[in-house]
């Protein structure tokens, strides 16, 4: 489906009825006002498997500054015409931003601000050794007052904003959007929620080098149309989004947009996702559609339920023609589907995915939802390893059935599968590749409409040194049971505890 950024056509495409909600609807046209308006080949992995797709390197909280250059104040009972201090603070938010330069600090007090926060035009910069900080104080309101737009706007590098409650109110706009050069930008430990929109944060027009972190993004929502909580769209470059908890929306919790096609704008590329509680969505809690170079690591994804009417169960989705993705020490629980790969798409498959130590855990099939793992149609050299499967109602993995063209050259390699159905397997998987892989006893493989045995799936040719144990994984912390212990294949990535490397997600004895 090709989706237009101009008219913010936002909805999660069909990647499989299982995993992902067919919306088609789009977002609003934004409000005039600055800040509102979004912009307008396949290479074949062949590495080893585990290896990652150029990672984004392990990431910390962002460091506060110790001190600084001058503090101006503002309080919703002050004067714009006063001198911006304790005594004598200035009323609007507007009028504080044109004060403070590199080093300064803005407190803005409790209270409700009815105005656009803009951080464009004339206000200045900070620089990477003084940045400039707005910060509240006991979480001061910023709702709409009588112009419209997007409430906070920011279009300047190296700003810290952090402590308050950005409420839209149910209006028709972002809450907060960034564009430009907005490297080092840091917007934090604040509220963002009820924006009747296609997202409540929106990173667009070559946003770079910014960061959300340990925000609570909630209630983005459009009634039967997509609204999510972080939208990361086109041309936006090296974006971090870290320690928040976002739900409840009418969306998915954050979105990796692309037009996969119909406009000639560079996909986003560089993203790292990271340490999220990710929930209670009526689409995904992460969705990648055609971007480059993403990270998705130690996040928790969940509660994902069946829509009545829009669809939806799955808790991740990677399609279009995404590209170069490492999935990582996650831990999925409580959907119809941890992860879905591939589906439709307008140009190059998929490819460079990379699963690696995800605890996969208790899925469910209430209202016709699969229950398994992973659903792998359309993609290529997409890398299944280390992880552990547990307690699932559907199959660990799909994969082959065709849905957009194969799943080739696949490989599944030291994983705890401990399900009833291991794999299900179409005609469409050319060069997949398994092995060392552990199994809960009696494990079925479906192909071509066969249940096979673990014996028989070896006669296939596949799985040839993989085995079958009673005593898989640990039921409460999902360590290796004894059998896996110190039983995988070296790859390439791992970082070992014991003689060699354990098979699935938890690497014992560290």
């Amino acid at each position: 489906m090709r989706l237009r950024l101009t008219t913010l056509l936002l909805s999660t495409s069909v990647l499989l009825a299982s995993a992902c909600g067919g919306g088609t609807s789009s977002g609003p046209q934004s409000p005039a006002g600055s800040g509102d308006t979004a912009s307008p080949g396949y290479t074949p992995t062949d590495g080893a498997p585990g290896a990652s797709p150029s990672p984004t390197p392990e990431a910390s909280e962002t460091p506060e500054p110790t001190s600084y250059a001058h503090e101006w104040v503002v309080s919703p009972t002050g004067d714009d015409a006063a001198a911006g201090t304790e005594s004598a603070p200035v009323r609007t938010l507007a009028k504080a931003l044109t004060l403070a330069g590199p080093g300064d600090r803005i407190r803005a007090l409790a209270g409700t601000y009815a105005e656009r926060v803009l951080i464009t035009g004339n206000v200045r910069a900070g620089t990477a050794e003084a940045p400039i900080t707005l910060e509240g104080v006991d979480t001061p309101h910023i709702v709409p007052g009588s112009a419209q737009g997007a409430l906070v706007v920011v279009e300047r590098p190296h700003w810290r904003i952090k402590g308050f409650d950005i409420d839209v109110q149910n209006k028709p706009s972002f809450a907060v959007a960034f564009s430009g050069d907005t490297e080092g930008t840091v917007l934090s430990n604040s509220e963002v929620h009820n924006a009747q929109y296609g997202a409540g944060i929106s990173f667009h027009n070559g946003a770079h080098g910014a960061t959300l972190e340990k925000n609570h993004i909630h209630h983005i929502s459009i009634p039967n149309k997509d609204g999510h909580g972080v939208m990361i769209q086109p041309t936006a470059r090296n974006i971090t989004v870290r320690d928040n908890v976002i739900h409840d929306n009418s969306g998915d919790s954050i979105q990796c947009y692309s037009t996969d096609g119909s406009d000639p704008s560079a996909p986003a590329d560089g993203l790292l996702i990271e340490g999220n509680d990710l929930y209670g969505n009526i689409e995904q809690s992460i969705d990648i559609k055609t971007c480059y170079n993403v990270t998705v690591r130690h996040n928790k994804m969940h509660k994902a339920r069946r829509h009545p009417t829009l669809g939806g169960n799955g808790a991740m989705v990677v399609h279009l023609s995404a590209r170069d993705v490492l999935i990582e020490e996650n831990d999925f629980y409580d959907a119809g589907l941890a992860i879905g790969v591939g589906g439709n798409r307008f140009g190059p498959y998929p490819s460079g995915i990379v699963i690696r130590r995800n605890r996969i855990r208790d899925m469910i099939t209430e209202g016709g939802m699969t229950g398994g793992g992973l659903q792998m149609a359309v993609s290529t050299g997409t890398q299944v390893v280390n992880n552990t499967f547990t307690r699932l109602q559907g199959p660990a993995i799909i994969m082959g059935s065709g849905d957009g063209g194969p799943t080739e050259n696949m490989v599944v390699k030291n994983n705890i599968i401990d399900a009833a159905q291991a794999m299900q397997v179409g005609s469409q998987s050319p060069g997949l590749t398994t092995g060392n892989n552990l199994y809960q006893p009696g494990a079925t493989f479906l192909k071509a409409g066969a249940a096979l045995n673990l014996s028989q799936w070896q006669a296939q040719g596949q799985d040839g040194n993989s085995r079958e144990d009673a005593a898989l994984v640990d039921p409460d912390t999902l360590s290796p049971g004894p059998a896996a212990v110190d039983r995988g294949e070296h790859l390439d990535f791992e970082a070992t505890c014991g003689a060699g490397p354990d098979i699935g997600a938890v690497e014992s004895g560290c």
